[in-house]
């Protein structure tokens, strides 16, 4: 089941916690998929829609430090909530040095404190895919240009004007003006100021290219 409010994923050995929480976050409009495991929760993929997990810190076999740090490893960038009865400030730091967004005592599993929590989360993880899909979206027009053209939007996003850029590059002015304007058309932007702002993205597009 999908919830156009999200998805939030509930990893717990305990099944009252389990079921308390499903059912507070489901009449909350939330979908919920439960897990009474890490390693169940970890042979499971992952939402494609913006969702949060809430992550027993002691579970047997596996805690949720080992999960927290295998999401990491795999480069999932979904927000992690822990549960905890009672965290340690050396689990703390180590659970945020990997991304942890908050830890929740599980005696103060109430609704007013809850809800606004996983709202935050999954706004956040929502903030972050439409992030990455901008990303991709302009790596794939930069993976269009032309190699020349490539060089020269490169030169210009660095704010070089285009006499700098035909001297560096050895061609004309006239052709940097053709390069640039046809590289400006398939990155769809209208001014330098637009293509100064992926001057970042551009570079590491174009090494990964070459």
């Amino acid at each position: 089941m999908r919830s156009e409010q999200g998805t939030v994923l509930i990893v717990d050995d305990d099944q009252g916690i389990r079921e308390a929480l499903s059912l507070l976050l489901g009449s909350a409009g939330y979908a919920t998929r439960t897990f009474a495991s890490g390693e169940e929760f970890l042979r499971t993929p992952l939402p494609d829609h913006p969702s949060c997990v809430l992550l027993d810190l002691r579970m047997p076999h596996m805690d949720g430090l080992e999960i927290q740090e295998r999401l990491h490893d795999r480069g999932s960038d979904i927000p992690i909530v822990f549960l905890t009865a009672n965290a340690t400030v050396p689990a703390a730091v180590r659970a945020m040095k990997h991304g942890a967004a908050d830890f929740i005592e599980k005696s103060g599993l109430q609704r007013s404190r809850l809800l606004p929590l996983v709202q935050k989360m999954i706004q956040r993880h929502r903030t972050t895919m439409e992030r990455h899909a901008r990303e991709a979206t302009l790596d794939t027009k930069i993976r269009r240009l032309s190699p020349r053209e490539a060089q020269v939007a490169g030169l210009a996003a660095e704010g070089k004007p285009n006499k700098v850029i035909a001297i560096e590059l050895g061609i004309s002015e006239r052709t940097v003006e053709v390069h640039r304007g046809r590289a400006m058309k398939k990155l769809e932007l209208t001014s330098a100021a637009e293509l100064a702002r992926i001057a970042g993205r551009l570079s590491r597009t174009s090494d990964r290219s070459a």
